[in-house]
């Protein structure tokens, strides 16, 4: 069914002639056609029963399609059901009616209407014709004990209805052949074929050409447009006769008629070009004038809209890149006066922004492509007016929205500005603040050929403003008189924009310092919001003027910055003085934007002071200055109780530390082991005033703190500020010795300063510089890596240099402080956390994991490298290279040792722990050995390694039984495993070493040796001896599943790897089937499984269903028998050990399909001994492959004698277990008896 509708699919995907579409419908198809089929045959049952339902007089039922017919029934029946409910209730008064129903009319079972189709529903209901049997009250019987007639009785109950029979059975399934309709059962199970197929390709023939014929017969352009047009004609026109019945409806018309006529306009000349660019541009105006009017007409915005965006944008789709400024402004001009004349009759005021924003879009575009300075003479004029149109038009609207509510002058300044912006709109306000400002921007171009023509400009256009603001205020109503301020703001704005367009940069930003704060000094004693705003704003531009003309000086021995003294102070003292006003008016309190901006004046201030400090000394020392600065804040901040001061001071500090950072410089010859950084003593002085200034602030800080918390009774919790400048104190005192010492020294003095600073931080309880602390270890650590990297010795001697002794006392100093923290973390728990007792602070932190841990893996891993390392470069200077390995493992097993121990004696149990890194330790060494040995290979019994590795395998058993003080048994499961594997491992690769000297590289003695090993140790872990015994006993599970499940996988594996890839060499010996190493270790691979299988308890995860497990056996069984039948082929018939060569022998072949078809023919007559069906079905599979493989591989040895023996032997097996051994019969069931529901048939 689904080949239908994929048929279908591609067919339909053909006519439209796309490969996507026809697989998309192939698939819909597919999936849709099975549907639909399936819903009409199921239809079928339920009308045939219907049909069968019809009464046996022959009364035919009407057409099902017929309403009035069915209408009709319906209420027939209805009438009748009401009749005999009638007849009913008069019976329950009276004799016992008994229905007699004649019994050739039985009613179908019901069905549910949920799931009844229309069509069966209408078939039930039109072939119901029932005629109402006659009904007769049945006769009284007398009982048989009375002879005599009883007397009466009251009426009995009416009997129960009689059972209804049980639903029939579904039927059965219908064929695939009777459940298609006849055309499609006919198409698909008889006929040609291929007469389907010519039909088929006939009729897409036919479909291609009328495609084609469709594709070649065109309409001429002309006419296309001229039909179009009058589509567009149409709608306007009948939009017109509908304006006053449906008015949106009409406006909608309009609205696509004008736009037809604008695409067509526009296309008409774009992609065709059969108008003229001048023709088209004159009819694009017609249709904005024809737009116009329509709208002021019908009092119709959008059209208006529409008709002046077509007024703008007709000059730019119709331009033919002629550069004609004198048509274009007049063109704009009279736009512009339109829209003043419709916004003269209508409040339209998206109409004003239209017309702004399309003029001097306009006009600025023009002037990027096109203005010359010989064109200012034609420019200006226009501009002007542009300009002075837009002011009134402004002025004109906030005059009728304005004017008709005036503002309340008891509302605050703020709210009267919401309420004029939330009636005069956007609109009013764009047209007063962006026409002077686009306006002015023009005018700067216009102005560039004079010298000061921008800044005569600037200064015209704020007496403009002003003499206009001052007109307003004076001669027009009261509520003009926020137009009237916005007036004079925008004369300020262009009165100091005058100033930096006159004067040079340092002057006009200490005049522009000095006039801010004269504004904000009148704002706040006038209290007016805007005039301290806009001194804000004059003050932002007088810090930037300032820094403008700042000047960079990179010579060595300046100053860093090069500038004008009166400015930084001008804008300094201004800085200061608003801050001042601004505390006393009190803004500084609240959220505001207000206290936001004022909260920057500081910052300023003392921005503008350090800025004169870089300009009078040197970089290194202007740091320093600056911290001292700094401080002197800092005090006056106490002193007044100034806390934004305060801040201003940590942020200076933070200033003095970066800059003198990035004055430090490498001294050229600092590889040579001298100093690091340049300046000597002098860089020095001035890291340790910074220093000194840093750690100044934070002392007086940590003793308000410490006061504080003495007189509360709790433990001082210090501040992130305070954090920091510590921090940044102690890092300075560090990066000060770098002027005095090499980058080797400084290696390894700081770890030692930095066990200092642990201890003080500890005392104080302070987290941040102990966290320096380890910051400290770690840079030792970098300076260390990157001297050697870079600046090692040649020949240093012998555990007496810098790069053996830095890593250690980096692991010393880590490991001292890791006892420091673990001895705090155990104060800490017996004192409770967050307690402060009169002794010493709680470090709560000390608690942490990574505060414990971190130490440890530290300390332990430089000690490990510097001795490792040490002991390495030693033994290859003096040519031992080879005890490496076993030097090696005696330092980690030392270093474990000690650890267990000091672990034990101090109660340390992250040391203690952290001695399970002893096996990894040990395979790393591992790894490195069979790494550093390539391309030889790595045996562990050499170089002392017979030594070493037993120790080492007898020390991780006795530290695996210490590690029982520190952690739980399962937390040791996991290294017990790997440590069984590891061991294992080393093993074998020792066994093979030595079985492999026997014979050749890869040959089946060195196979051998990989699997004696694992073999004998999955044996072992199953013995009951050993199984009593520590570890076993306690760690059964973990070594006989856990472990022992990869080492069988593993052998599992060996053996079909080996069985495929060795061909069994086994010289001096020869190859002997069964009898050879490689296959003698298969056989006992395979019966160490078996066992190790065996001994696993029933309930193990590691335990597979006896079914797998037999069938993997069997499978493994099977394949190293045919891999002694190959290896036999090869040593014996001399065929190449390779798949070519192998796969090309017919002997091969031959002997393959003997010997597996006597496997199958043996698990056959096995499992019907046994009884066993899957054994018989298993050794049947075989021979079925047997069988196939005889057709398609050996069929093709054409006259070859070993296709006849394969033929003939596998012939004879299959008659013989035909015969000896047939299929075993299924285990039969007893059935259930089934009870049917009485009346039911069975």
């Amino acid at each position: 069914m689904w080949f239908l509708g994929m048929i279908a699919g591609l067919f339909i995907g053909a006519l439209a002639e796309s490969v996507p579409a026809a697989l998309i419908l192939a698939v819909v198809g597919a999936f849709a056609l099975p549907k639909i089929i399936g819903k009409k045959t199921a239809a079928e049952p339920a009308r045939s029963e219907a049909e069968s339902a019809q009464p046996s007089n022959g009364a035919a039922a009407p057409p099902a399609g017929s309403m009035s017919t069915l209408q009709q029934r319906v209420a027939e029946l209805e009438q009748r059901v009401s009749l005999l409910e009638q007849r009913l209730a008069q019976g329950a008064g009276g004799a016992v009616l008994a229905p007699a129903i004649d019994p050739a009319v039985q009613a179908a079972p019901p069905v549910p209407l949920a799931m009844r189709p229309a069509a069966v529903a209408d078939a039930g209901v039109a072939a119901v014709h029932v005629p109402l049997p006659e009904i007769r009250p049945a006769a009284i019987q007398p009982p048989p004990e009375a002879a005599a007639p009883a007397p009466a009785r009251p009426p009995a109950a009416m009997p129960a209805p009689p059972r209804r029979p049980p639903p029939p059975p579904p039927p059965p399934p219908v064929p695939l052949r009777d459940r298609l309709p006849a055309p499609i059962a006919n198409l698909v199970f008889g006929g040609n074929m291929l007469v389907k197929l010519g039909v088929l390709i006939l009729f897409l023939g036919l479909a291609f050409l009328l495609r084609y014929t469709a594709e070649r017969v065109t309409v001429p352009v002309e006419l296309r447009y001229a039909a179009v047009a009058l589509v567009g004609a149409g709608l306007l026109a009948l939009g017109w006769l509908l304006r006053r019945k449906r008015t949106g409806y009409a406006l909608i018309l309009q609205g696509a008629g004008i736009g037809v006529f604008y695409l067509t306009t526009l296309a008409a000349m774009k992609l065709h070009e059969l108008l003229p660019p001048t023709a088209g541009f004159a009819f694009l105006f017609g249709v904005a004038v024809l737009s116009a009017v329509l709208a002021v007409l019908q009092n119709a915005p959008l059209l208006a809209i529409v008709a002046v965006l077509e007024g703008f944008a007709a000059p730019v789709l119709a331009s033919t890149g002629q550069n004609r400024p004198v048509g274009l402004f007049t063109y704009l001009l009279v736009l512009d006066v339109g829209i003043v004349l419709i916004a003269w009759f209508k409040a339209w005021r998206v109409l004003n922004l239209i017309g702004f924003v399309g003029t001097f879009t306009l006009a600025a575009g023009w002037a990027h492509r096109y203005y010359t300075h010989d064109q200012y003479g034609i420019v200006q004029p226009f501009l002007l007016v542009f300009f002075l149109l837009f002011v009134a038009i402004g002025l004109l609207f906030a005059r009728r929205t304005l004017f008709d509510a005036p503002v309340q002058p008891a509302q605050p300044l703020a709210a009267r500005a919401l309420d004029t912006l939330r009636r005069a709109g956007r609109v009013d306000s764009s047209l007063v603040f962006g026409a002077p400002m686009v306006a002015f921007g023009l005018q700067v171009l216009l102005m560039q050929p004079w010298e000061y023509g921008a800044a005569f400009s600037a200064m015209a256009l704020a007496a403009f403003y002003l003499v206009l603001g001052r007109l307003v205020f004076a001669t027009q109503p009261k509520g003009l008189a926020l137009l009237a301020e916005a007036y004079a703001i925008v004369g300020v704005i262009f009165g100091t924009l005058a100033i930096p367009l006159g004067l040079e940069g340092r002057w006009t930003g200490a005049a522009w310092a000095v006039e801010a704060a004269g504004m904000y000094w009148l704002g706040a004693r006038q209290q007016r919001v805007y005039a301290r705003a806009f001194s804000f704003v004059v003050f932002a531009g007088a810090v930037w003027k300032l820094l403008e003309a700042t000047q960079l000086d990179a010579a060595a021995g300046h100053p860093l910055l090069q500038g004008s003294v009166i400015g930084p102070l001008l804008v300094a003292v201004s800085a200061f003085a608003m801050w001042a006003i601004h505390r006393r008016a009190g803004l500084d309190e609240g959220n505001g934007w207000e206290a936001l901006v004022g909260s920057a004046l500081p910052w300023l201030g003392m921005g503008a002071l350090t800025l004169l400090l870089w300009q009078w000394f040197t970089p290194p020392w202007a740091a320093a200055a600056t911290a001292v600065l700094a401080s002197a804040a800092f005090a006056v901040s106490v002193r007044f109780q100034l806390r934004p001061l305060a801040f201003v001071s940590y942020g200076m500090q933070a200033l003095a530390v970066a800059g003198f950072i990035a004055t430090l410089h490498q001294v050229a010859d600092a590889h040579r082991g001298g100093e690091v950084l340049a300046s000597g003593w002098q860089g020095a002085a001035a890291a340790s005033l910074i220093a000194l200034s840093l750690l100044g602030s934070a002392a007086w800080s940590m003793l308000q703190a410490h006061r504080a918390a003495l007189a509360r009774g709790i433990q001082p919790v210090w501040s992130l500020g305070n954090a920091i400048a510590v921090i940044a104190g102690v890092g300075l005192l560090h990066l000060a010795m770098l002027f005095q010492l090499s980058l080797a020294q400084a290696a390894l003095l700081w770890p030692i300063t930095a066990t200092v600073v642990l201890w003080v931080a500890l005392r104080i309880a302070h987290g941040p510089l102990a966290a320096l602390a380890g910051v400290l270890q770690l840079v030792s650590a970098l300076l260390h890596v990157y001297g050697r990297i870079f600046h090692a010795e040649a020949a240093p001697p012998a555990f007496a240099h810098l790069g053996f002794w830095t890593p250690v006392v980096l692991g010393l100093a880590a490991l001292l402080a890791g006892g420091w923290i673990s001895g705090e973390a155990g104060r800490r728990a017996t004192a409770g956390a967050g307690a402060a007792p009169r002794t010493r602070w709680i470090n709560d932190w000390c608690a942490n994991s990574a505060a414990l841990w971190a130490p440890v893996v530290w300390g332990l891993g430089w000690w490990l490298f510097g001795w490792l390392d040490e002991s390495g470069e030693v033994l290859r200077r003096n040519g031992l290279a080879a005890h490496l390995a076993a030097a090696a493992v005696a330092i980690v097993l030392v270093t474990s040792a000690l650890s267990a121990l000091v672990a034990h004696r101090r109660g340390w149990p992250q040391l203690g722990r952290a001695t399970l890194a002893t096996l990894p330790g040990l395979g790393l060494i591992a790894v490195h050995a069979v790494a550093l040995a390539a391309p030889l290979v790595y045996v562990p019994s050499s170089a002392l390694g017979w030594i070493a590795w037993p120790l080492a395998l007898l020390w991780h058993l006795r530290l695996l039984h210490a590690q029982r003080r520190w952690l739980g048994a399962s937390a040791l499961v996991p290294f017990h495993v790997a440590g069984f594997w590891f061991f294992v491992l080393l093993a074998a690769r020792e066994c093979q070493w030595q079985l492999g000297r026997i014979g050749a590289e890869w040959s089946s003695w060195q196979l051998l040796g990989w699997a004696i090993v694992p073999a004998v140790a999955l044996w072992m872990l199953r013995s009951r001896a050993l199984l009593q015994r520590w570890p076993l006993a306690e760690y059964r599970a973990a070594y006989l599943e856990v472990a022992a499940m990869p080492v069988a996988a593993y052998l599992l594996a060996w053996a079909w790897v080996t069985n495929g890839a060795s061909p069994g060499d086994a010289a001096p010996l020869p190859y002997v089937p069964l009898l050879n190493p490689l296959e003698l270790a298969q056989w006992l691979v395979l019966f160490a499984l078996v066992l190790w299988w065996r001994a696993l308890p029933p309930a193990s995860f590691a335990r597979v269903q006896p079914m797998v497990a037999k069938g993997v056996l069997g499978l493994t069984g099977l394949a190293l028998l045919t891999g002694m039948v190959l290896r036999s082929c090869h040593h014996y018939a001399g065929v190449e050990w390779h798949f070519d060569a192998l796969y090309a022998s017919w002997l091969t072949q031959a002997a393959l399909s003997i010997t597996w078809a006597v496997c199958g023919v043996a698990a056959m007559v096995l499992g019907h001994a046994r009884g066993v069906r899957t054994l018989w079905v298993g050794g049947a599979a075989l021979l079925g492959v047997v069988v196939l493989k005889l057709f398609f591989v050996e069929l093709a040895d054409r006259g070859g004698l070993f296709r006849i023996v394969s033929f003939i032997a596998v012939g004879a097996l299959l008659l013989l277990v035909g015969y000896f051994a047939p299929v075993p019969p299924k285990k039969i069931e007893k059935e259930k008896d089934v009870v049917l529901p009485e009346g039911g048939a069975a």
